[in-house]
């Protein structure tokens, strides 16, 4: 992957937001740049030499980015949204713990005709990696709802966890 854009000069940084004391790295910049932000999904993809059927777009801004990458890459587009955002009955749902409290996520299931026998090959996508909670339980999330996950992909990050499995373009 050559880089020719310097990603994180479209990255705003803004202090004490959503509190004090905390570094808020905002993406809007780089999605309001259309070269930029079509450069950035161009290198997304080169992280990963996964071809899926679909882009699992974590809620809310990881749509934008799984969204980008089916249209430019090919591939469908599977979504996680908080629990009571999607309007299918037959969802599967995962709780989990995050540093503050807990959270529900679902999904529509694969059906059965998707795929092969391990069920329809998905990437997931989020905008920012911070602790992995959300990634993580969003893996576990797609493996209960019938799909194989070939990869993890973040356009964004912020340094917390050093070790991780998450591919991502930007990282402080």
């Amino acid at each position: 992957m050559a880089h020719t854009i310097d990603y994180r000069s479209y990255i705003a940084n803004i202090e004490d937001f959503p509190s004090p004391g905390i570094l808020y790295r905002d993406i809007q910049p780089l999605l309001a740049d259309n070269h930029a932000f079509t450069s950035a999904i161009d290198d997304i993809v080169e992280l990963t030499d996964q071809k899926p059927d679909y882009w699992v777009g974590i809620e809310s801004r990881g749509f934008i980015i799984a969204a980008a990458l089916a249209a430019r890459h090919g591939g469908g587009i599977r979504l996680i949204r908080k629990k009571g955002k999607l309007p299918n009955a037959n969802l599967v749902q995962l709780s989990y713990e995050l540093e503050y409290g807990s959270d529900t996520i679902e999904m529509t299931p694969a059906m059965p005709d998707e795929g092969a026998t391990a069920g329809p090959s998905v990437i997931l996508v989020d905008d920012v990696y911070a602790t992995g909670g959300t990634l993580n339980a969003s893996a576990d999330l797609c493996a209960k709802a019938g799909f194989k996950v070939l990869d993890k992909l973040c356009l964004l990050d912020i340094g917390l966890v050093q070790t991780h499995d998450v591919k991502c373009l930007i990282t402080y």
